[in-house]
């Protein structure tokens, strides 16, 4: 029985991208990627159903793009998978059509009995390739996967979970499956790091003239500034500014200008401003006007 699970290499969140003239990310100074980490638990999942199964079961990591796909692989092998297959699509990001079809061709050729997808990844935030490849190749594909268990020789007990709502399915092989969460991936070893770089890599050419990608990068910019809330225009300004503001005679950060005077009554003035101190939390007039009458006897 074989086992594939397919792996994408994303974006370190350690690595600062910064705008370049290149759209490949691959091309960034001292770029580095790993794996997508729902990718991850798909594999540690993988491991559990290969020690708990009946059977001998074989697992095997898959990857589609370019030369950046072999560290991730290698870190895969590292962990315990048995074999690597990288889908060679050279000097490109891949968008999710083209993996999927790349992947359809593949399992054409060599098919496996389950197909362990990352339910999302973070640079996209998209999980379309589980279930492109699912229509491509006429598998099922079952998505928000949390557990996995054997229920008998070919069947699974897949256990997926969508908000509040946990639904149980059996599930006949060969299938696939998007993994939502599970558990962390094994550490690997000192043993197992040296056995990783001296495994061999399998390429796969696909036959074919490259593909053209529907979707493209085509720039990196930096993120507009953040503009300024009124609370917070507010919250800075001075309690001047404050006062002026709330009584109608000036904006807040502006000069004074000679409009700014506040005119009227003197008696009403005096008491618009008591008000307004009042309401800011500055001034308790009823105190005032106790200590006014105790000085006054």
């Amino acid at each position: 029985m074989r086992i594939a699970v397919f792996v994408r290499p994303v974006r370190n969140p350690a690595f600062s991208v910064e705008p370049a003239a290149t759209r490949y990310l691959e091309q960034l100074p001292g770029y580095r990627p790993i794996p997508n980490p729902l990718d991850e638990s798909a594999l540690e999942m993988a491991l559990s159903l290969r020690e708990t199964a009946s059977s001998p079961v074989t697992v095997f990591a898959c990857s589609v793009g370019s030369d950046s796909c072999r560290g991730v692989l290698q870190e895969f092998l590292a962990c315990g998978a048995d074999q690597a297959v990288w889908v060679e699509e050279p000097d490109w990001e891949p968008d999710g059509a083209v993996v999927a079809s790349c992947l359809s061709e593949y399992h054409r050729r060599a098919p496996f009995d389950l197909g362990l997808f990352g339910a999302r990844d973070p640079d996209t935030g998209a999980g379309q390739v589980g279930p492109m490849f699912s229509a491509m190749s006429g598998l099922a594909y079952i998505d928000s996967v949390v557990e996995v268990r054997w229920e008998g020789e070919r069947a699974l007990r897949v256990i997926r979970k969508q908000k509040r709502l946990r639904e149980e399915i059996r599930a006949a092989l060969p299938v696939c499956l998007g993994i939502q969460r599970g558990s962390p991936l094994r550490y690997p070893s000192f043993w197992g790091k040296l056995e990783a770089q001296g495994s061999r890599i399998d390429a796969f050419p696909l036959g074919r003239d490259r593909a053209t990608p529907r979707i493209e990068r085509q720039k990196f910019t930096r993120p507009k500034p953040r503009r300024g809330s009124v609370a917070e225009t507010y919250a800075a300004a001075s309690s001047v500014d404050r006062m002026r503001q709330a009584l109608g005679i000036g904006q807040v950060g502006k000069e004074r200008s000679g409009d700014s005077l506040l005119k009227g009554h003197p008696e009403e003035t005096a008491k618009r401003i008591l008000r307004i101190l009042e309401k800011e939390g500055v001034l308790d007039v009823r105190l005032v006007s106790q200590r006014g009458t105790d000085a006054m006897e």
